[in-house]
């Protein structure tokens, strides 16, 4: 997980709007490498669950992310948050103090992530 050594570095000086665009790039290098994958084959709202990524993966990937921010995370963290980019996004505000790990709100999920759980749902 080289792609998040320095991560807190790197984001710290970025303007708060790019952050998440620059941990989106992260979270994305990332699982090129854990994968094997090509760059060009992931998308940033790609569910981490279609991509293979089991909970032993998921825990220590936010483990990484705390030691390399400096911050608590939750535990489901990548099941509460099932892509790249809404990862980076709750993420940049944990790590940032907009929110805390405990925070009540739900994660918003676009109508496109919306109807794509749906039809794997039913497998359509």
């Amino acid at each position: 997980m080289n792609a998040l050594v320095g991560l807190r570095d790197r984001l710290t000086p970025a303007a708060p709007s790019a952050r998440q665009t620059l941990l989106v790039e992260a979270i994305l290098q990332v699982l090129c490498d854990e994968l094997g994958c090509d760059p060009t084959e992931l998308h940033p709202r790609s569910r981490f669950e279609t991509l293979g990524i089991d909970s032993k993966r998921a825990l220590e990937f936010k483990e990484v992310l705390e030691e390399e921010l400096g911050c608590a995370l939750r535990t489901t963290l990548l099941f509460d948050f099932p892509s790249p980019e809404s990862l980076a996004g709750h993420v940049v505000g944990v790590a940032f103090g907009e929110v805390t790990p405990e925070d009540a709100s739900e994660p918003q999920e676009s109508p496109e992530e919306r109807l794509r759980r749906k039809l794997t749902k039913y497998d359509l």
